[in-house]
């Protein structure tokens, strides 16, 4: 007999059986369904069930989140207040303050506003006296060298504030110290080097490997591309909302128009006869029930497989035999050839930084005022390789500008 659906509790579900046996069934998130026990009054399975909703949906009950709330007003000390007060006072009176008097930019302040939302989800109700350099240093050890060369100054300039406002006697971030980055031990791609690979790659990763050179957009973004949702057939366009700046006030929202060979590539795509709502998609040798569990579509590529699969294929067809294991680049330095051959070509460096996601606040200041929807930035990537002199190239000696330099050596 099928389950009888309980209008109080969605997720608890009855089975009586023909002698009249009622058992009494919660239906688990990843759709199991665990006995609650049989013929128990029907109000304990209900209470038991709504229990368990709270518990697994982990939110407290309404009474429980005002008694928290009432505790935390009668114990409030203005001398010694949360660090979500001290966070939000920090945002408006400096970092607010700086970018109107126009001392950072707006990108170097939704940049910091990014990170001081990590500590908000990590001391928001930690008092301010009560945070010690162990904690800072707890968390700053968990980021890359690049990134504590950002964190450590910033939490320098918070806990400055904290103390500015009498709030700390001391300043905690003080004898935080960044650990020195390691030199770079990855080459960058040659273009000869990619064509190889490129020949030796299955057909997906081929298509991959052109998405990402061509459009100059990361691992990350590149795998969230669908058809339906994201490409416009009439119009030759993707649209992209770029991972890496959705917490930002202003993400980067961008329509690419594609020239021939980008387009050429997701037409290859569309038309693969493995049938995935994604653009980038294969269908894996094997799959078990957790890979299944942990992906939106069978055959949706996750990043790190997009990134072991060119790892294999780029040893397979020994392009960079020459170089030790750990110098050989990877899926991620496409987006640094195609930087290059963009600037090869003469496309401008403000068209480059568009396309990549770092224009300037001029042109990428594109959502609207008010209530309306944001609009996309059009941006375009008609890279043709035959207007290079390749030959030409030095690939381990040319410079770049300043500002392309600088997408280069960002991590994708």
């Amino acid at each position: 007999m099928k389950p009888r659906k309980n209008k109080l509790c969605a997720n608890l579900k009855v089975i009586t059986r023909p002698n009249g046996s009622k058992y009494y069934y919660y239906k688990m998130p990843d759709g199991t369904m665990e006995s609650l026990g049989r013929d128990i009054p029907s109000k304990v399975a209900e209470d038991a069930a709504m229990a368990l909703n709270i518990a697994l949906n982990n939110q407290e009950s309404l009474i429980n989140r005002i008694s928290k709330r009432a505790e935390e007003l009668r114990n409030y000390n203005p001398q010694n207040p949360p660090m979500s007060q001290v966070i939000d006072e920090f945002k408006v009176t400096n970092l607010d303050a700086a970018l109107e008097q126009g001392k950072q930019s707006k990108e170097t302040i939704e940049s910091k506003k990014y990170k001081l939302d990590e500590y908000m989800a990590n001391w928001a109700k930690i008092r301010v006296q009560e945070i010690r350099t162990f904690d800072l240093a707890n968390l700053v050890k968990t980021k890359t060298p690049h990134a504590q060369a950002k964190h450590v100054p910033l939490l320098r300039e918070l806990f400055r504030y904290a103390v500015t406002t009498g709030y700390r006697d001391d300043n905690p971030a003080n004898e935080l110290k960044a650990a020195t980055p390691e030199p770079r031990q990855r080459e960058r791609h040659t273009l000869s080097g990619y064509m190889k690979v490129r020949e030796a790659a299955p057909d997906w990763l081929k298509r991959a490997m052109d998405i990402a050179m061509y459009s100059l957009q990361r691992r990350g973004d590149l795998v969230e591309i669908q058809f339906l949702k994201d490409i416009n057939l009439q119009e030759r366009t993707i649209r992209i909302l770029q991972r890496k700046t959705q917490r930002y006030k202003h993400p980067v929202f961008i329509d690419i128009a594609m020239g021939d060979i980008l387009w050429n590539s997701v037409q290859d795509a569309i038309s693969s006869k493995t049938h995935c709502p994604y653009l980038i998609h294969c269908r894996p040798l094997r799959m078990d029930k957790r890979d299944m569990a942990a992906k939106p579509h069978p055959f949706y590529v996750m990043p790190d497989y997009l990134t072991k699969q060119f790892r294999k294929w780029r040893d397979k067809s020994g392009a960079y035999d020459h170089l030790a294991p750990k110098e050989r680049p990877m899926f991620h330095d496409i987006r640094a050839l195609g930087i290059m051959l963009y600037h090869k070509a003469g496309y401008p460096k403000e068209y480059i930084m568009a396309l990549a996601g770092h224009a300037k606040e001029s042109t990428t200041d594109h959502y609207i005022e008010g209530h309306e929807k944001p609009k996309p930035l059009r941006v375009a990537a008609e890279l043709d390789i035959s207007s290079i002199a390749i030959e030409d190239i030095d690939w381990r000696q040319n410079k770049l500008p300043p500002e392309l330099a600088k997408l280069i050596d960002e991590e994708g």
